[in-house]
């Protein structure tokens, strides 16, 4: 029977209006463990014991409503210093092939040293957890988002609501640009207003919760009705920026952007794109829905699987967000753990690896806007598969000049219409 102390925030990814996790919150204020620990005086290991307790009953919460959504859940440093043993308790169920995501946040009662830190965060990745930083940019400097490589990023609400602003922005650009480098996409929390969403959007924060998108829910699933009207906010937004560029200015209300009188000049050529081509993550054709699981797990960094036939031509791609969503759960994990993985896969994108980066850009923007941040399947003249180029890095290279290059072309100016 689901617990009724907590409710459910449903997290969604900007760049397809999916739902991509449900955190586990306290239903009442009352309730999270940092106000118990202030009102009760306790010790660091006691409140860390309490801390891991209340986490396990969140996701077991969560498991009874018999949810499809990936769980993520709120632990304190400090507990995954003291007491991270008892979230074992979380892994006992091998129905869900998606294990939790431990949101980690800042110590509640006592301090804890990165150096102490991120070989604990490590263990509790080899259990098979994913892991999550709550509160970049305060909690947690660079530096440890740099060694734990987490999962996601999170920022907090603060932030979030100030991320156009001179001060804040620089620091949540700060936090994009290494957290790009260390693999892990950016969340903001707390969102409440569409025109901080969009500037996050365009900043480069690729998923978001908060009031404005659903906020808390008596059961872990999301309304679908939140996706529609999503996409529809987002769909005349320019494609984020890569951190470290210089984001759009974004048109208040009632203003158009200019438009400049000549056209453009005609971009040369540029190098081939295989030059920004990595080894794709692959598997063969028929292998089944549980071993694509398995390696999606065991290859945190991966953004999805290329399925290769017998001549190593890739045939289907497998998103790690949509795969893992539809194996999620007791029923999903049932329907497909032994079924075909190229079931449940989309046709690669491929570009030959003779083709130009701006041909490429286009490229990875055509087709389905759900599919815009799918990698693109770098591919031999014989059809071969040579990796995969994700499509960040097309942005990174279209917007940040060559050393020594011209500067990017500044935002357009705005003017008032009557």
């Amino acid at each position: 029977m689901a617990d009724q102390r907590f409710a459910y925030v449903p997290v969604h990814d900007l760049r397809t209006g999916r739902v991509a996790g449900v955190e586990v919150v306290p239903r009442q204020q009352h309730d999270a463990v940092a106000v118990v620990a202030r009102d009760r005086g306790w010790d660091a290991r006691r409140i860390a014991e309490l801390d891991a307790g209340t986490a396990v009953s969140a996701v077991a919460s969560a498991r009874a409503h018999g949810g499809t959504v990936p769980i993520q859940v709120d632990v304190a440093a400090d507990t995954v210093l003291h007491a991270r043993e008892r979230l074992r308790g979380m892994l006992g169920d091998a129905t869900d092939p998606v294990a939790p995501l431990l949101e980690v946040g800042p110590p509640i009662a006592a301090a804890a040293p990165a150096e102490h830190l991120v070989p604990a965060l490590a263990e509790l990745r080899r259990w098979g957890f994913r892991i999550g930083l709550d509160g970049a940019g305060r909690a947690f400097g660079p530096e440890v988002v740099a060694a734990v490589r987490p999962d996601v990023v999170k920022l907090e609400p603060d932030l979030c609501g100030g991320v156009l602003d001179a001060g804040t922005g620089a620091a949540v650009r700060a936090v994009l640009e290494v957290s790009r480098t260390a693999g892990a996409p950016v969340a903001a929390t707390g969102v409440h207003d569409a025109g901080r969403l969009v500037g996050l959007f365009v900043t480069g924060v690729a998923l978001a919760q908060g009031p404005l998108l659903g906020g808390a829910r008596a059961v872990p699933e999301a309304d679908p009705a939140t996706r529609a009207e999503l996409l529809g906010l987002l769909s005349a937004v320019p494609q984020p920026f890569t951190p470290g560029s210089t984001p759009p200015v974004a048109a208040p209300p009632g203003v158009t952007p200019s438009v400049p009188e000549h056209p453009a000049t005609p971009r040369p050529a540029g190098p081939p794109v295989r030059g920004l081509a990595v080894p794709a993550v692959t598997l063969p054709d028929d292998a089944v829905g549980d071993t694509a699981r398995e390696v999606l797990r065991a290859r945190p960094e991966s953004a999805g699987i290329v399925l290769v036939d017998r001549a190593h031509r890739p045939v289907g791609y497998l998103d790690r967000s949509r795969v893992l969503l539809q194996l999620a759960g007791r029923f999903g994990h049932a329907l497909w753990a032994e079924k075909p993985a190229a079931e449940l896969a989309d046709p690669p994108r491929t570009v030959d690896e003779r083709t130009p980066l701006h041909r490429a850009m286009e490229i990875g923007l055509a087709g389905d806007p759900a599919r815009g941040y799918d990698d693109l399947v770098v591919v031999a003249p014989d059809g071969t598969c040579r990796g995969v180029v994700p499509v960040a890095e097309l942005w990174r290279r279209a917007i940040l000049p060559p050393a020594g290059g011209p500067r990017p072309t500044p935002a357009p100016q705005v003017v008032r219409t009557a």
